[in-house]
C-alpha cells in the first residue's frame, strides 16, 4: 500500500488528501494513482465501469463473480452501453458452481474463461484503471503488553478492501497489456459451458420417450437448464401453435431475459409470423431472440430442441391436425451423444443458412420489381484530378495553397 514518505522513483510524487493517497506524475506521462477504502467491491467497480464510453475490460475471479453479476449485469447503463456498440469484455473462471451467475454477466458482457484466475480490476476506455486490493489490518505483535499485562495476544486482523484507481498512462497501458495477454489464453464462455455440460454427465445417454406427459416435462426441463443457447426447429406451423398453447414460447421468452440466445426456425406463414412477433419479441425485457422462416416444406414432421450444443430432443409429430399435445406427438429421443447432437446441429445450421439466402433473394426480387419498367442508361464517367501548391496569400482564412482540377467526362449510352 502506498504511504506518505515512501520512496519516489523518477518524477512521481505522493500526497495524502481526504484520507486518500495520490501518486501524481509530474513528467510528460501525467495522470494520477489514488488509493481509498472501498465500499462493496462489485458496486465500486460497476459505478466506474458505467462511465465508460467505448470499452470496458473486466477481470474478475470466481470468488467475486456473484457480486459482479448482481451489480453489473443488471446495470441498465452498461446494457445500454453495449447496445450502442461499445466493447464490453469480462474474463473469469467459469465453474459448475457459478454457471448461473455467468448467464447474468453475459447480459452486459462478452464473457471468457481462464483457469485459476486471480485478481479483480477493470480498464475503462483504455485510459483508466480500477482494481481491488484486499489487505489485513491488525497488530502483528503476539506478545503481551508489559504495561498492563492484559496484552493483545492473538488479535485478529481485520480484512479491508481498498480501491486502487489510476489514470497514469504508463500504468494503465501496463494493465491493459496484462488483460490483452489473458484474452489471448482465454476461451469463450460458450465453449467452457459446453465442456462443463459434457463433463456433467457420467456417460453418454440416449432416451426414447413415448409418454406425452414425460415428453412435455423433458422439454421444459431442457429449456430451463440452458446456459447460453437454445435452438428450435418447428417443421410445421401447427407444431408452433401447439408450443404456444403449451406455454413453451413463454418459457423461451423468459430464458432470453436471462441472457440465453434463442434461435427459432419455423414454416413461413402470416399467422405464425404474427404469433412469433407477439410472443417472442413483445418487449425490451427480452434478449437475443432470432426467428427465421422456412420457405419449403420439410419431408419429416419433427420438432427439434438443441440445448447449449450439448443435448438434443427430437419429438416426432404423429398427427399434425390434432390440437392437443398428447394426441399430436409420437416418439421423442433425448440424448447428449456427441454424434447425435452434432447431426441435429448441422441440420439446423443448414436450414438456417438456407432461410437467410431465401430472405436475401426476396429482397433482391423486391428491388427488381421496384425498378422494373424504368429505362436506365448505362453510362461511364471518368474524372482526372491534379493539384498545384500555390503561394500563401495571407488572407483571413489562412489558406496555404490553391487547387486546380481538370474534369473530363465521357458519357452516353454504350453502343
Amino acid at each position: 500500500m502506498v504511504s506518505e514518505g515512501a520512496p519516489s522513483s523518477g518524477s512521481s510524487s505522493i500526497s495524502q488528501r481526504d484520507g486518500n493517497y495520490y501518486a501524481g506524475d509530474d513528467g510528460d506521462d501525467g495522470g494520477t494513482i489514488a488509493i481509498r477504502e472501498a465500499g462493496p467491491a462489485a458496486t465500486s467497480l460497476a459505478e466506474l465501469a458505467a462511465r465508460a464510453g467505448r470499452s470496458v475490460d473486466c477481470f474478475v475471479d470466481a470468488g467475486h463473480l456473484q457480486a459482479v453479476a448482481a451489480a453489473m449485469a443488471s446495470d441498465k447503463r452498461l446494457i445500454a452501453l453495449k447496445g450502442r456498440g461499445a466493447k464490453l469484455r469480462c474474463i473469469t473462471e467459469i465453474t459448475r458452481d457459478n454457471m448461473h451467475h455467468c448467464k447474468e454477466v453475459t447480459r452486459a458482457f462478452d464473457l471468457y474463461h481462464l483457469d485459476s484466475l486471480q485478481g479483480n480490476f477493470v480498464v475503462i476506455d483504455g485510459a483508466e484503471y480500477a482494481g481491488l486490493v484486499e489487505v489485513h489490518v491488525g497488530d502483528d505483535d503476539d506478545d503481551d503488553d508489559g504495561d498492563n499485562g492484559s496484552g493483545a495476544a492473538g488479535a485478529k486482523k481485520e480484512k479491508k478492501s481498498l480501491l486502487l484507481r489510476a489514470t497514469a498512462p504508463s500504468f494503465v497501458r501496463g494493465q491493459q497489456f496484462l488483460f490483452n495477454s489473458a484474452m489471448g489464453r482465454a476461451v469463450p464462455a460458450q465453449q467452457r459451458l459446453h465442456e462443463i455440460a459434457r463433463g456433467a454427465a457420467a456417460s453418454e445417454f440416449m432416451e426414447a420417450i413415448r409418454d406425452p406427459r414425460r415428453i412435455r416435462e423433458v422439454i421444459f426441463e431442457a429449456i430451463g437448464l440452458a446456459n447460453f443457447e437454445i435452438r428450435i426447429l418447428f417443421s410445421t406451423r401447427n407444431s408452433f401453435f401447439m408450443a404456444e398453447r403449451e406455454g413453451m414460447l413463454d418459457a423461451l421468452a423468459a430464458m432470453s431475459g436471462k441472457g440465453v440466445a434463442i434461435k427459432v426456425l419455423v414454416m413461413k406463414d402470416d399467422a405464425v409470423r404474427e404469433m412469433s412477433e407477439a410472443k417472442l419479441k413483445k418487449g425490451p425485457q427480452y434478449g437475443d431472440i432470432q426467428i427465421n422462416y422456412l420457405q419449403q416444406f420439410l419431408p419429416t414432421r419433427i420438432t427439434t430442441f438443441i440445448i447449449d450444443q450439448a443435448r438434443s430432443l427430437v419429438v416426432e409429430v404423429n398427427d399434425d391436425t390434432k390440437e392437443s399435445f398428447t394426441d399430436a406427438v409420437g416418439l421423442a429421443t433425448y440424448s447428449n451423444s456427441e454424434s447425435t447432437v452434432f447431426s441435429n446441429t448441422s441440420m439446423f445450421e443448414s436450414l438456417w443458412i438456407q432461410s437467410e439466402l431465401d430472405k436475401q433473394s426476396q429482397v433482391k426480387q423486391a428491388y427488381f420489381k421496384m425498378f422494373k419498367g424504368f429505362k436506365l442508361k448505362d453510362e461511364v464517367y471518368s474524372r482526372r484530378w491534379s493539384f498545384a501548391r500555390g503561394e500563401e496569400d495571407g488572407n483571413s482564412s489562412g489558406s496555404g495553397g490553391k487547387a486546380a482540377s481538370e474534369d473530363k467526362e465521357e458519357g452516353g449510352p454504350k453502343q
